[in-house]
């Protein structure tokens, strides 16, 4: 899961430290990897930061001083998918195959916490360390339970092994030294 900090657009000391505290001990302390962006609400669809945050693989903590409900806005506004905490489960049983190499941004999971209700970085710190916890954990449960989908073997003509196909005989040299003196001018790249 990856950790995304919005970072309040006021210029409040005590929320900047609060951020700045936030990022050195879950850095410095815990190794985690902290992505800063500036105030959600405040992003355009095309600035840096919100082709950052889009281009997030896997399941995300926003972290933000924002509730819920507005910080979802926020994400779905610039295009961000995924299943966001409170959406509904999904009404289908039956999961849809992706081919190979395709990522699917549907299948991961966008859980926001809000900032403005808590008392200190430490309390936010314990928190923010319990839901990475919380999403590693879903996580592991999710892939050992997608691994134990039957799947089909394709034995279409397209899944043949493809033939090699053979070297093609090369030129011979030629030993005339009119062409010998052209094949190296054209070696130059004038």
């Amino acid at each position: 899961m990856k950790l995304l900090l919005s970072q309040s657009h006021r210029n409040d000391p005590k929320r900047r430290d609060t951020e700045q505290e936030l990022v050195a001990s879950l850095l410095m302390q815990h190794r985690i990897e902290v992505i800063l962006v500036e105030d959600l609400a405040h992003l355009e669809g095309d600035s840096t930061d919100a082709l950052c945050i889009q281009g997030i693989r896997g399941d995300i903590l926003v972290v933000a001083w924002h509730q819920a409900v507005s910080c979802i806005e926020c994400l779905r506004r610039m295009g961000v998918m995924g299943k966001f905490d409170g959406d509904p489960a999904p009404t289908s049983e039956l999961p849809i195959a992706l081919p190979a190499g395709q990522y699917d941004a549907m299948q991961r999971r966008i859980i926001c916490l809000d900032l403005t209700d808590i008392d200190d970085p430490s309390s936010a710190r314990q928190q923010i360390l319990t839901l990475l916890r919380e999403g590693e954990q879903d996580g592991k449960r999710i892939s050992s339970a997608q691994s134990m989908i039957p799947v089909k073997e394709n034995t279409s003509p397209r899944n043949e092994p493809i033939k090699v196909m053979p070297k093609r005989n090369r030129e011979p040299i030629s030993t005339d030294h009119l062409d010998q003196l052209l094949d190296e001018i054209d070696g130059f790249n004038l």
